[in-house]
């Protein structure tokens, strides 16, 4: 039997990403009109046809997807990350006329309503999910899940769920080659909770980075905490008291690093003379600490507007699997050569 062209297949095919194939056929302004008719032609050339909007016209349907957010009512939508990559989401859903729908779950809602439930009582035709725990219901579920939608940083492998985001292993790595090449060799790490498929990925990109500089690896360097400004406190504060020899912290998230500098202000030490700080995000408040965070930026912009882009091409019947972006390395004034 002959096999269905995917967005996938073309973008390969044009040298181009995912997101890039479906602005040109979105028709967005900032796509230059000599990649889109190149687009347009590798397209046509491998027999690919969205068929969305075909559908809608066809069915006079207005498509509705949903953006679920663990939390949010508690931590998710206090979370810069999470605000500014729900706007840039919605706003590329809004542009190609969906309406969406902002939804909240917890792991105890999880255990009374099944996802498959959620979806057919909002009548939604796809989510783009974020926040999910590896023991979550919702995430035991997605392992058969008939409907189409996009994880946030989670990858399950079932043709009908999309996964996007950085390259957390690349991000940490990057994150811990910065310190060492400064000069740092104790180096410890204040990771997210671990229900979070995230903090395994940063935490893989940390010891490949040891590795690869044959630096010991000291498991109890490494703490946990929930990607807060107060856990990140709470860590570095018994960092310091149990391991004093330590010059530089990478910190999983900006917020849990954040308050590890709050917490080394308080003990008396000082970011980064005495202890080099790396956060993870790139959030706008790195700028605005003193000193200036050094982090790992994640495009929360283009994080956002890829998975609407996504989610749209899957409900259009397209499988797309897992979309990575690259992470950049963000130098400012809180890492110091040693």
């Amino acid at each position: 039997m002959e096999k269905n062209v995917t967005i996938k297949d073309v973008a390969k095919k044009a040298g181009v990403s995912v997101s890039t194939v479906s602005r040109a056929f979105n028709n967005y302004s900032d796509i230059n009109p000599e990649t889109r008719e190149y687009i347009l032609k590798v397209a046509e050339e491998l027999g690919y046809r969205p068929n969305l909007i075909a559908k809608s016209l066809s069915s006079n349907k207005n498509f509705r997807i949903g953006m679920l957010v663990e939390d949010y009512d508690q931590t998710g939508m206090l979370n810069p990350l999470v605000f500014q990559m729900l706007m840039s989401f919605k706003n590329a859903a809004d542009r190609q006329g969906f309406e969406t729908v902002l939804l909240s779950t917890s792991s105890d809602m999880q255990k009374s309503q099944t996802l498959s439930k959620l979806y057919q009582e909002k009548q939604i035709d796809g989510a783009f999910i974020m926040g999910l725990k590896l023991t979550d219901e919702y995430y035991k579920e997605l392992n058969e899940f008939q409907y189409p939608c996009v994880l946030y940083d989670i990858y399950i492998n079932n043709p009908n769920v999309g996964c996007i985001g950085v390259d957390n292993v690349k991000g940490a790595f990057m994150a811990v080659e910065h310190l060492i090449k400064l000069g740092h060799k104790r180096i410890a790490m204040i990771n997210g909770h671990k229900d979070a498929f995230v903090s395994f990925e940063r935490l893989d990109g940390y010891f490949l980075a040891l590795n690869r500089y044959n630096i010991p690896i000291d498991k109890e360097l490494i703490v946990y905490a929930d990607f807060s400004d107060r856990g990140g406190e709470r860590a570095a504060e018994e960092l310091i008291k149990t391991h004093k020899d330590i010059t530089a912290i990478f910190c999983a998230s900006d917020l849990m690093a954040i308050g590890a500098m709050n917490a080394l202000n308080n003990l008396g030490y000082s970011v980064p003379d005495d202890i080099s700080i790396v956060g993870f995000d790139d959030l706008y408040l790195a700028q605005l600490t003193n000193p200036k965070l050094t982090t790992i930026r994640q495009d929360t912009a283009i994080i956002g507007e890829s998975a609407a882009n996504v989610l749209i091409n899957m409900i259009s019947g397209q499988r797309i699997g897992r979309v990575i972006i690259q992470p950049e390395l963000i130098i400012r004034e809180s890492t110091k050569n040693i």
